[in-house]
């Protein structure tokens, strides 16, 4: 086991280094800020100013940006600044020697790629792209149009903080009209006084465009060679109609969302508080008269592992099938004695002939003793602690389904004796499951209707939340007020044990001369192993009695607990972690205008663009 636990320890080490070497060596940026201008010639050309600030933590070499120029005449007139934290701007070198503080560019017949050269560490830096485009305004008859994908779905990581501004070369435009395809959640702005259209939106993701789609008189740009003699405005005009139609149903129905969502949960709480409240109406709760736990010497009727179900209402543990063995010592079927073979300290159980027929059949006594143990020179079975944290992996997943076996037959033993009260544990299940249900539907219920946007509706979802969970409190606790798990005759029992068990923790603060005789002290004992106060009674018997008066009285439990060396490491102790041990590892192992934005897109070139660090 100690082997186990070092190999664990060293494995959690190892990579508790490796993940500290990758948070060491990542490194990651943001793009807080995105905004462009773009100023619109007569010519139908395009001036942009593009400004992306990163955010960056870790090394990086620089940057890089494409321009998709698929559908237009081209790019021309190149330039990157860049403009630091601390406000200063400089100018990059337009070359190909990749040096710092320089840009290239490579062209390609539907790309052109700026790669920039600005080595930074854990900075925020401003990288400023100027340069034209050709021929991205198309005349026909009846209208001139600009159809743009400004933001391109290239984008690594996602745009913060967007605005786009397109700068018209003409004012007092009338006919000035503007679509922006994108998130929902984003604006328009048409100023057709100053001849500019302004788009703005919290965030643009990774991978996704941003573009815009305009229409405005040919005499805007009325020196622009890139001419269709074919009417145009009509079309376009019904198909942002359409556009702008199924954007507004998409808002709507994202804007229903938290509403239907909140309906649905608050429903479904109230149907199950409706439920469970004839429950409880058909399941009374039963009523006893609990025996108060009064601090008390008086030793249970019953053996330590019953004992110790009789409070947890459940499965002893290994602490109680190491009183029952000392119980067996007591009796003298069982010897219980310290050996030290070599550096080894153990312990050493061997059967007597007083060992009872039942014992001696008993599963998990019968496999410790003839299977993980053997028989001595004297004919008596015997098995000592080191033995069983030795036994092998395979074999001590059956030793793990014994236990199981004499845990589950102890309890069933409990059971019989109607101790428990079977209808008054599914009422204290079914109200905690309501409590906990409700509290989640009710909850998220609030949650949901804060994100409605019609303020009488969300009112009504906080309203119906806050009377469901009251409501809910209220007949959950009504139900678990004073109830008890016991039957009458468990009560009885229990009360008793449950002062009996105060005693033994809190022993050192209260009179002891009512135990005096060390043969009842002998009977404690083992009680204390399985409630966990062996170290308090220990402590209180050593102030009591002499070492003389204790090694005479306590027989074998004086090894056990007292002697030597042996008694920083008692036999309750060592029993834990070589049988517990065993027991817990094959447990383990067997377990692995303007307005919103509208979607789509009307088909404008761009797509393409996008960028990047490296």
């Amino acid at each position: 086991m100690m082997k186990v636990k070092r190999v664990v320890a060293l494995l959690a080490l190892g990579l508790g280094l490796s993940a500290g070497g990758e948070v060491a060596s990542a490194k990651d940026y943001t793009i807080d800020q995105y905004h462009v201008n773009v100023a619109i010639q007569t010519n139908g050309d395009a001036v942009v100013t593009q400004r992306v600030a990163y955010d960056f933590d870790g090394s990086f070499h620089g940057v890089y940006y494409n321009q998709d120029i698929g559908g237009i005449k081209g790019l021309v007139d190149p330039a990157v600044s860049v403009r630091t934290a601390t406000g200063k701007t400089h100018q990059l070198a337009h070359n190909r020697s990749q040096q710092p503080n320089t840009f290239l560019t490579t062209k390609t017949k539907n790309n052109y790629k700026f790669k920039v050269f600005y080595p930074t560490r854990d900075d925020r830096v401003t990288f400023q792209y100027h340069y034209q485009l050709k021929g991205v305004v198309t005349n026909y008859k009846d209208t001139a149009e600009l159809n743009w994908k400004i933001v391109g779905s290239a984008w690594e990581e996602d745009l913060d903080n967007v605005k786009i501004t397109v700068q018209l070369p003409a004012k007092n435009i009338g006919r000035l009209q503007a679509w922006t395809h994108g998130p929902l959640d984003g604006d328009t702005t048409v100023n057709k006084k100053s001849g500019r259209v302004t788009m703005q939106v919290a965030s643009v993701p990774a991978e996704t465009f941003l573009e815009s789609h305009m229409l405005f008189p040919t005499q805007v740009t009325a020196q622009n060679p890139n001419v269709k003699p074919q009417r145009r405005l009509k079309a376009a005009q019904e198909q942002e109609a359409q556009l702008v139609a199924e954007a507004n149903r998409q808002r709507e129905q994202s804007r229903r969302v938290p509403l239907v969502i909140a309906g649905i949960a608050l429903a479904i709480g109230t149907l199950y508080l409706v439920i469970q409240w004839w429950w409880f109406r058909r399941h009374p709760v039963h009523t006893v008269k609990e025996v108060p736990p009064v601090h008390s010497f008086e030793i249970p009727p019953y053996p330590a592992a019953t004992a110790q179900s009789i409070l947890t209402r459940t499965t002893p543990d290994n602490a109680a099938f190491t009183a029952w063995l000392m119980e067996l010592a007591a009796a003298g079927e069982i010897t219980i004695s310290p050996e030290k073979v070599g550096r080894h300290k153990t312990y050493r159980l061997t059967q007597t002939t007083k060992m009872s027929a039942a014992n001696k059949t008993e599963d998990l006594l019968r496999f410790l003793f003839e299977k993980v143990g053997h028989q001595d020179a004297a004919g008596h079975q015997t098995v000592t602690l080191r033995e069983i944290n030795k036994y092998g992996n395979g074999a001590s997943k059956k030793m793990s389904q014994k236990f199981t076996a004499w845990q589950e037959a102890e309890l069933n033993r409990v059971k019989a004796q109607q101790f428990f009260d079977e209808a008054n544990g599914q009422t204290q299940l079914q109200a905690w499951l309501l409590l906990i249900f409700n509290a989640i539907l009710a909850g998220g219920g609030a949650l949901c209707a804060a994100f409605v946007v019609w303020s009488n509706w969300r009112l009504v979802g906080f309203i119906w939340a806050a009377v469901l969970m009251a409501v809910t409190l209220g007949v959950a606790v009504k139900r678990l007020w004073h109830l008890s798990p016991y039957t009458q005759a468990g009560a009885d029992a229990a009360g008793p044990i449950k002062g009996f068990k105060a005693m033994l923790q809190d022993i050192g603060h209260f009179d002891r001369a009512q135990v005096g005789d060390l043969i009842l002290w002998e009977r404690i004992l083992p009680y204390a192993v399985a409630f966990g106060s062996a170290k308090q009674v220990i402590a209180a018997m050593q102030t009591d009695f002499s070492a003389e008066e204790l090694a005479t009285g306590m027989g074998f439990y004086y090894p056990l607990f007292f002697y030597g060396d042996f008694g920083n490491t008692t036999f309750a102790s060592q029993f834990g972690h070589d049988f517990g041990g065993n027991i817990q590892s094959a447990m383990s192992s067997s377990s692995g205008g303007s307005g919103g934005f509208s979607g789509g897109s009307s088909g404008g070139f761009g797509g393409g663009s996008g960028g990047g660090a490296f």
